[in-house]
C-alpha cells in the first residue's frame, strides 16, 4: 500500500488546487504530514466550516498567512503510470 502526498494550495480566488507531489510508505512521514495539516488547514476548517459554508469566511483566508499545505490520505494499491517520486524524508517536500 502507498499514499500519496498531495500539496493543497489557493489556484485562483476560493478555488483550492490538490497536486500529487510524491508517495511514501513511511508511517513517520505520514503521520507527520498529516499532524501539520491537522494543525494548519484542518484546524481552519473545523473553526470555520459553517462560516466557509455561508460565505461569510473564505478559504482565501487561510491562505493569506500559508501558501500551501501537505496531505497524505489518500492510499493507492500500486503507483504504477503515476510518475512519482518515492519521499524518504519530510526534508522532500
Amino acid at each position: 500500500m502507498y499514499t500519496i502526498i498531495q500539496k493543497i494550495e489557493l489556484e485562483s480566488q476560493n478555488n483550492v488546487k490538490f497536486s500529487d507531489v510524491g508517495y511514501t510508505t513511511s508511517d513517520i512521514i505520514i503521520c507527520d504530514v498529516n499532524k501539520y495539516y491537522d494543525l494548519t488547514l484542518g484546524s481552519f476548517i473545523g473553526l470555520n466550516r459553517t462560516e466557509l459554508e455561508t460565505g461569510s469566511v473564505l478559504i482565501d483566508t487561510f491562505f493569506n498567512s500559508s501558501s500551501y499545505v501537505y496531505e497524505a490520505r489518500y492510499l493507492v494499491d500500486t503507483i504504477e503510470g503515476l510518475e512519482l517520486n518515492e519521499i524518504t524524508n519530510i526534508n522532500q517536500l
